[in-house]
């Protein structure tokens, strides 16, 4: 950590880039570090290509998000993506800028390379706004109410509210000193998992229904499509905490949800409950995650998306089996 803290020190300005297709730990590690920023009389601007989910509409700073960046000469702070490439299109569009610009990596996941000039990994926590935490007060911040709010938020969202192994005990008494700043549980707890709009609702009932089995019920998938979205009015954003809803079949021991974004592209988040590796599925096409849940892009329609996933998903399964024996 003492290497970003001293590259965070020295610059003034500071563009803190969040993945594509944002949850709350991208965006609470995000909106917290420009809160920091803002205390330490930094200028600082959050960026993500895609809009929040309304269900995160309750992050202090939230409606400030940009979808571009506007500072220039600014270091790059990149949290909570695993790779460069998932801020998404301006990974492309700002290509030159970002090979030119200092940037600082902030991750918690174990597949990340580690790009950047300065990179702080650490696999063993939650979530990245779980290391954000421990980062603004050696920032010399104290952890106010709307910076724990943010971080919090991050912690519930990636645990799946404490209930997933990785909530860890560091993780425990990281939660317990962000709720005495002030953030509510309860209130993070229920926006993120209970106050879900009627459109959100709807969309989730049409991929429940196009929802299939295979391997006697150990795999588990469906598919949310652009016509789906179309139907209910809603945005990509609107399936964020799906998969945690998939996964809750009795038997399933790996759940995947295909996004088709475009004619020829297809987002896939992968969950997995047994000794299926997730990142090994994801690193097939590219992305990467955690053991339990990993997701990436693949450039195919959505058919041929799935057959090729699900393809890998049932290798992985049998290499295990395989193992077990």
């Amino acid at each position: 950590m003492n290497g970003v803290v001293g590259r965070l020190l020295a610059a003034e300005r500071w563009t803190i880039l969040c993945h594509e297709n944002p949850d709350a730990d991208t965006l609470g590690a995000g909106l917290a570090l420009c809160l920091t920023a803002g205390h330490l009389g930094k200028v600082a601007e959050v960026v993500c290509v895609d809009p929040a989910p309304p269900s995160l509409s309750f992050l202090p700073g939230v409606d400030d998000v940009r979808r571009e960046p506007g500072l220039t000469d600014s270091m790059v702070v990149v949290v909570d993506a695993g790779d460069l490439a998932r801020i998404g299109s301006l990974y492309d569009t700002h290509a030159a800028w970002l090979a030119s610009a200092e940037v600082v990596n902030i991750d918690h996941h174990v597949s990340n390379p580690g790009y950047g000039q300065a990179a702080w990994i650490d696999a063993g926590a939650a979530a990245t706004c779980e290391m954000v935490a421990a980062l603004v007060p050696a920032l010399g911040v104290p952890l106010d109410e709307d910076i724990a709010t943010a971080l919090l938020a991050g912690i519930v969202n990636d645990t799946h509210a404490f209930a997933h192994p990785n909530a860890t005990p560091r993780t425990l008494r990281v939660a317990a000193d962000l709720v005495e700043a002030g953030a509510s549980l309860h209130r993070i707890t229920r926006a993120i998992y209970s106050d879900r709009p009627y459109p959100t609702l709807a969309l989730w009932g049409l991929m429940l229904a196009e929802i299939e089995q295979r391997a006697d019920g150990r795999i588990v998938h469906t598919s949310m499509t652009i016509d789906m979205r179309r139907a209910t009015g809603t945005e990509l954003s609107a399936s964020e905490g799906f998969i945690d809803l998939l996964a809750s079949t009795r038997l399933g021991e790996v759940t995947v949800l295909f996004k088709e974004t475009a004619p020829a592209e297809t987002r896939v988040s992968v969950r997995t409950a047994s000794a299926v590796d997730a990142v090994r599925i994801a690193a097939a096409f590219g992305g990467g995650g955690h053991a339990r849940a990993a997701g990436c892009t693949v450039e195919a329609p959505l058919a041929e998306a799935r057959v090729r996933v699900l393809e890998v998903c049932q290798r992985e399964l049998a290499a295990v089996d395989a193992g077990r024996h």
